[in-house]
């Protein structure tokens, strides 16, 4: 039996299933004829099996880049529940545990390996590995690799030489999102030819997607009344920042919901408790930055709610198609607001500094005169004197890394400052007798450390956390919750990062391409401006998302808040055109059947139950049940 022909058989065996999705027969056809290929399938379409069956038919090892050590970690366990050996080697592991894996893969103890990225900057480590048999290269979220991506990783630069050293074996690239330029800058990134290339289409049919604008005084109150509308659904609440998930979160938590913050600020040991929460469905809602979500798969999550906009489209889409992996009918909704822009235009200038800024901050490291230098980007803004984003100087130093002229060796986290400028009593009724978590972490707090607070202290706030009993992200919350009421005097640990010195050249001489780098910031704003036509385009919406990856196979999804509004009619010349139905609304904020919110948007706008019921669809007494469940839920309706 050919290894094509035990295809079925394994994936019944491992899997399961009887059939495959599309796509995924069609890739593994090609690797098992040692072709490479590159896979682009919508989120949740399948991607895994395309590199995992192949492995368990061919001879030897799948080696797998992955860019998340987490879900690293879950796709191993997801195999070894199937009995499929596997396992994977990050930073996570100490030197021996490293060298005992090596020697296990060695003895062909597994069938796929997982490794990060990074891996490849150690020779040793890629020496160690070419000595092993490698079967195939299996590259998942490839967008990664393009500087034209959403998620661009500079580690990724290293894969095609690392794909020479293993003993170039077929390679398999995998990604949801990816446009045709992304795609070809995959292809000539990893150095492959003749790729076989397979597209299963980006369109996601039980998705319903929409736009409402809102000012930022209005978006926590619109979440909380979708929340009602939606009952125990899960969900996740996409924020542009660290400082919004955490003020939205604790207006969640003062409703009574069930939810929980996720950031990059956060404590990786806190950061996997809030996530493995979330997907074990112990809390409802997950409020997060684009920190969250890459590797995700929750398949009943009912909503996906960007509370502000995205700065991609990519990035945009990736995100709410974590939405109804099960099939099921999936709520999507931007809340815009015209300032939004300015957060997204602020990223970008500190992800795209200017050459300039680049040559600045190099002359400024060379003035200190020493090999090593302990800074903060603070203070490297300050003696930089420019008026870019602290961001920008961080961005600065990695090119400066990559160029070969600096390393930065490690972080420093010092001792914050922390006093109570008011009794304890007093600065507890600041939290307010709702905020039931804070007052619990404050009283835990004082019952430990009172006389100190009172007296001015430094404090390691992961110990602290520890020592009372309390998460780090909750003591953090609190004590942020404290200074903004000014209860509380506090002063941030310091944060400094070592730059080792590698080359000292004048700064006219650095070898940075320039050219590439103003590029990179010109698309920036080319992507933020197409994410925010999504917003205003009167055509189908998920059309519009599916088109930008040149997918143009929907006509309409005849779901989304723009399909709503307009019906399609054909002239006497048998076009197709859009036409505004006479009965509904003007500017349609949140259509979707899964909540009752439409019913009450047109409901306040003067339309009567009748009305509603021919501008949704449904029944009148269906109205009538949208507008009394909304009245028990304490919104002010006059029933007819």
């Amino acid at each position: 039996m050919s290894d094509t022909n035990r295809l079925p058989d394994l994936l019944k065996q491992y899997y399961g299933f009887s059939n495959f999705r599309p796509g995924q027969q069609e890739a593994i056809n090609g690797v098992l004829l040692n072709r490479d290929v590159i896979v682009i399938m919508p989120t949740g379409g399948g991607k895994s099996l395309c590199y995992q069956l192949p492995a368990l038919a061919l001879e030897g090892i799948t080696l797998v880049v992955s860019p998340l050590i987490a879900l690293m970690k879950d796709q191993v366990d997801s195999l070894v529940q199937r009995n499929i050996p596997a396992t994977f080697i990050n930073s996570a592991l100490s030197t021996e545990e490293t060298a005992q894996r090596l020697e296990d893969i060695s003895a062909g103890n597994y069938k796929l390996v997982y490794i990060a990225p990074e891996r490849f900057y150690n020779t040793d480590f890629t020496t160690r590995l070419g000595q092993i048999k490698i079967s195939l290269f299996a590259i998942d979220e490839a967008h990664c690799i393009s500087q034209w991506g959403h998620d661009f990783r500079p580690s990724y630069m290293r894969l095609r030489d690392a794909i020479e050293l293993v003993g170039r074996p077929p390679v398999i690239a995998l990604t949801a999102t990816a446009t045709p330029e992304v795609r070809e800058d995959i292809i000539r990134q990893l150095g492959v030819e003749g790729p076989l290339e397979i597209v299963t289409g980006f369109a996601r049919p039980n998705l319903q997607f929409g736009v409402s604008e809102a000012a930022d005084s209005q978006k926590a109150s619109i979440v909380l009344d979708i929340l009602t509308s939606l009952g125990d659904a899960s969900g996740i609440i996409y924020v542009g920042t660290r400082a919004k998930a955490d003020e939205l979160l604790e207006v969640l938590l003062g409703a009574g919901i069930e939810a929980v913050g996720y950031h990059a600020g956060m404590q990786s040991e806190e950061r996997k408790w809030v996530q493995d929460n979330f997907m074990a469905g112990k809390a409802q809602v997950i409020v997060a930055t684009n920190a969250f979500g890459m590797g995700i798969d929750k398949k009943d999550i009912r909503f996906v709610i960007h509370y502000d906009l995205p700065g991609t489209i990519e990035a945009y889409y990736q995100e709410a198609g974590r939405a109804g992996r099960d099939g099921k009918p999936s709520v999507c909704l931007l809340l815009y607001n015209p300032k939004d822009r300015y957060l997204r235009e602020f990223f970008i200038r500190g992800d795209n500094p200017a050459p300039e800024l680049v040559h600045q901050v190099y002359d400024c490291l060379l003035g200190y005169g020493q090999n090593r230098i302990l800074l903060t980007y603070s203070d490297l803004k300050k003696a930089v004197g420019d008026d870019s984003p602290e961001m920008a100087i961080g961005t600065s130093l990695k090119i400066l890394e990559r160029a070969g002229y600096i390393r930065r060796a490690r972080e420093r986290v010092g001792q914050a400052t922390l006093k109570l400028l008011s009794s304890p009593v007093s600065a507890r009724e600041t939290l307010g007798a709702r905020a039931k978590k804070q007052l619990e972490t404050f009283d835990k707090l004082c019952g430990r450390f009172e006389n100190e607070l009172i007296a001015g202290t430094e404090m390691n706030l992961d110990e602290t956390a520890a020592l009372i009993g309390v998460s780090r992200d909750a003591l953090t919350r609190l004590i942020k919750k404290l200074s903004v009421s000014g209860a509380l005097a506090y002063t941030p640990p310091f944060k400094g990062t070592e730059i080792e010195m590698l080359k000292e050249v004048d700064s006219a001489d650095l070898e940075i391409d320039t050219r590439a780098m103003k590029e990179k910031a010109s698309k920036a704003y080319s992507k933020l401006d197409m994410m925010e036509q999504y917003v205003f385009t009167t055509g189908c919406r998920q059309k519009y998302l599916i088109d930008y990856f040149g997918d143009s196979a929907l006509v309409r999804c005849e779901k989304c808040d723009t399909c709503l509004k307009y019906t399609a009619c054909r002239t006497s010349e048998g076009k197709m055109v859009d036409v505004e139905m006479p009965s509904k609304k003007p500017a349609t904020k949140l259509s979707t059947k899964l909540t009752q919110l439409e019913t009450f948007d047109l409901f306040n706008q003067g339309l009567s139950v009748k009305q509603i019921a021919h501008a949704r669809n449904i029944s009148e007494q269906v109205v009538l049940e949208h507008l009394e469940f909304l009245k028990k839920k304490g919104l002010k309706i006059k029933l007819p």
